[in-house]
């Protein structure tokens, strides 16, 4: 009797409809190997989500907080003891009130109108920190309960210095809200001294905040070395640096034609004699309260009007390096 014809599993055969079966050995070897493959993406997705969760922006703020003077989506985040100028872009933004949100250039007159409060003086020269209080307390006496608020700079106004004399390109400098620029520097940007400068006598004309429309006189290193230059000096907007030469003078202020005036080699230049050489007076100069200048130094107060009216006044001359100044009347 014959045997049965049973398959052997270990080998293809080829059944009926033509196709090549697989050995169940071999079966086994493919689904380890699949296994094997899909493995490592099963633990993967098994795995919890460690991740940072993404930060949420603090209140008023656009994106990450930023530094002062970096410049984001909101503006320019600046320090809070950083002093507003005229010109200024300020944007002032109060947490859940958009209603509230203003953008204004800061005016000269440093006078804005906030919502509901009304008018905010004298904020040229004030901090920021400064306004934000002003600002929190008015709003919170009977509008809101708690006052977030941001200010940020959209654009920054001109904050120019002067440097004027014997440096060899006469210029104005602009200054940055953040980095200070001292005269030294804005010297060095004029292209330095040149022939025939009285460094001796440099000095920095400011506003004089106690009195308005006078200046000071702030004298500026007269050598290159540690010590004299420590005594440099940090310019503020407005600052005009004069550096004299030996044979002339500076004429500043409320004249006609303000400058450098020659001094005559045969006979003396008196206060009212060089402001007749700059033209005159201007409508509004203060003619009775003109200013010397001499060695960084306010010296005298002349008063010119007194003089040209025939009366028993003084009429100082002029030394090489002088500079006069005519402030502006006060209305």
């Amino acid at each position: 009797m014959p045997s049965p014809n049973y398959p052997i599993l270990c080998h293809e055969h080829v059944c009926k409809n033509g196709l090549i079966l697989v050995s169940q050995a071999r079966v086994q070897f493919i689904l380890l190997v699949l296994l094997l493959l899909l493995a490592p993406a099963c633990l993967h997705a098994s795995d919890p989500d460690t991740s940072d969760p993404p930060s949420t922006p603090a209140p008023g703020l656009s994106g990450t907080a930023s530094s002062p003077g970096t410049i984001n989506a909101g503006g320019t985040i600046v320090d809070k003891s950083y002093r507003m100028y005229p010109g200024d872009l300020m944007k002032v933004e109060v947490f859940d009130h958009p209603d509230l949100t203003i953008q204004i250039h800061i005016p000269a007159n440093g006078r804005i109108t906030f919502p509901l409060i009304g008018d905010v003086e004298n904020i040229i020269g004030r901090s920021v920190e400064d306004l934000n209080a002003e600002l929190k307390r008015r709003l919170e006496d009977g509008y809101i309960t708690t006052a977030i608020i941001t200010i940020s700079f959209l654009d920054f106004g001109p904050r120019d210095a002067y440097v004027m004399g014997s440096v060899r390109n006469p210029t104005s400098i602009s200054l940055s809200p953040f980095a200070p620029t001292s005269a030294m520097q804005a010297i060095s940007k004029a292209g330095g001294f040149s022939d025939g400068a009285n460094r001796a006598a440099a000095h920095v004309v400011r506003n004089d905040p106690a009195n308005p429309g006078r200046k000071i006189a702030i004298p500026l290193p007269a050598e290159d070395n540690p010590n004299s230059m420590g005594k440099d000096v940090i310019l503020q907007p407005e600052d005009i640096i004069i550096i004299p030469r030996l044979d002339r003078i500076f004429i500043l202020g409320q004249v006609k034609k303000p400058g450098a005036l020659d001094l005559p080699g045969t006979e003396d230049l008196t206060v009212s004699k060089a402001i007749s050489l700059a033209g005159g007076f201007e409508r509004f100069g203060r003619q009775s309260e003109v200013q010397i200048i001499r060695g960084g130094k306010t010296m005298i107060i002349v008063d010119v009007k007194a003089v040209l009216s025939g009366a028993k006044a003084e009429d100082p001359t002029l030394k090489p390096g002088d500079t006069v100044f005519v402030p502006e009347t006060r209305f």
